[in-house]
């Protein structure tokens, strides 16, 4: 190992520490909110879900808990890919405007798919 490649760390900067930090951190959270969906079948947590009992609350809490589980695993590996990549500004936009993408196919398929476990007012 070269002292170029021990103080890597050393090399990161501080905004990038931060939106790293920041990133994980978000995974991490978004990661409980997850297990508590899908496994404690907490369906209260869900974004949008109007009152009331779902047609089948066991199976919306396994939909919607494993796509918010999948959204924390993107954001925690987006959160710990940033760092190492040597990009420019635009190569930046490009990079997170995936991660957006990607995050906004997921919570589509989480709304379509929830969608046939809702009690229809």
């Amino acid at each position: 190992m070269t002292v170029e490649q021990g103080n890597m760390v050393a090399g990161i900067s501080t905004n990038t520490a931060v939106v790293t930090a920041v990133t994980v951190l978000t995974g991490v959270f978004i990661g409980w909110l997850g297990y508590r969906i899908r496994y404690r079948g907490d369906v209260h947590l869900i974004a949008g879900y109007r009152g009331g009992a779902p047609t089948d609350a066991e199976a919306l809490s396994r939909v919607v808990g494993r796509v918010v589980l999948v959204v924390a695993a993107v954001t925690v590996l987006a959160g710990l890919i940033y760092p190492m990549l040597i990009i420019s500004p635009s190569a930046e936009v490009t990079y997170w405007s995936g991660y957006t993408a990607i995050v906004l196919v997921l919570s589509g398929y989480a709304v379509l798919t929830s969608r046939q476990y809702a009690d229809e007012l």
